[in-house]
């Protein structure tokens, strides 16, 4: 269960990169009642070199593993 929430987390965030680039108040509209939306957000502080290691612990944060 905690792979599917760590994939869906990575793709949130690609989808905001890559996907909306100059767009991403839309990206906000679509996802702000997301239950990942939080750690998300959280991890744009954390560049792609560091994201491997942090989004994990983000999940964990937010009480999302199980």
């Amino acid at each position: 269960m905690e792979d599917k929430i760590l994939k869906e987390a990575y793709k949130l965030r690609f989808e905001y990169y890559n996907l909306y680039e100059m767009k991403q108040n839309r990206w906000h509209d679509k996802y702000k009642n997301h239950k990942l939306y939080e750690t998300v957000k959280q991890s744009f502080e954390y560049d792609y070199k560091q994201i491997g290691q942090m989004m994990p612990k983000l999940i964990e944060k937010y009480g999302l593993s199980q």
